[in-house]
C-alpha cells in the first residue's frame, strides 16, 4: 500500500534507549519536533569491496561495512519550539550532547525508530516569499526499526 507524507510526525529524545526494540524505544520521552517540511531520505548503505583476481579478469564485488546513513531535516524555523531546540542544543554541544533517539511515525500508525547524533543545525533565511528554515544533520548509529501499523 502507498501512502503519502502528509501527517508524519518526527520526535526526537536525549539518549538512546537500554535496547534496541520496540520496548526499548518505548519506555523514551520524545518530544515532537515543529514545522518539519521534509525529513530527507534514511537508511544503510553498504560499501562496495572489490576483488579483482588476475586469473579471471572479472571484478567481483562483496558487501563490506554498514553505513547507517544520515539525514537532512528540514524545518520551519521556531525557537520556541520545544524539539527543535533539542536538536539545536545538541548540535551547538556535539562533545557533550551525546545520542538521540528518533521517532518518525506515518500517517498509517507505522513507526520507524534509531539512533544517533546531530551534526548540525543551520539557518536557512532564504529569499522572497520564503519562510525562514533550519536544516538538521543527523548521522544514524544504528539500523532503522520499522514497527509496522496496528
Amino acid at each position: 500500500m502507498v501512502i503519502t507524507s502528509t501527517g508524519i510526525t518526527l520526535s526526537v529524545a536525549a539518549g538512546a534507549p537500554a535496547t534496541l526494540d520496540k520496548l526499548g524505544y518505548e519506555a523514551l520521552a520524545f518530544v515532537e519536533v515543529g514545522e518539519v517540511t521534509d525529513l530527507g531520505e534514511y537508511g544503510p548503505n553498504v560499501e562496495v569491496v572489490t576483488h579483482n583476481p588476475l586469473k579471471t579478469g572479472v571484478t567481483q564485488k562483496l558487501p563490506g561495512f554498514i553505513n547507517y546513513g544520515s539525514q537532512t531535516i528540514a524545518l520551519g524555523w521556531d525557537v520556541a519550539d520545544a524539539g527543535q531546540t533539542l536538536l539545536s542544543d545538541a548540535a551547538n554541544n556535539p562533545a557533550t550532547a551525546g545520542e538521540h533517539s528518533v521517532k518518525v511515525q506515518y500517517a498509517d500508525g507505522s513507526i520507524d525508530y534509531y539512533v544517533g547524533r546531530v551534526f548540525s543545525y543551520t539557518k536557512a533565511p532564504g529569499s522572497a516569499n520564503s519562510v525562514v528554515g533550519s536544516n538538521v544533520n543527523f548521522e544514524l548509529n544504528t539500523p532503522v526499526l520499522n514497527v509496522p501499523a496496528p
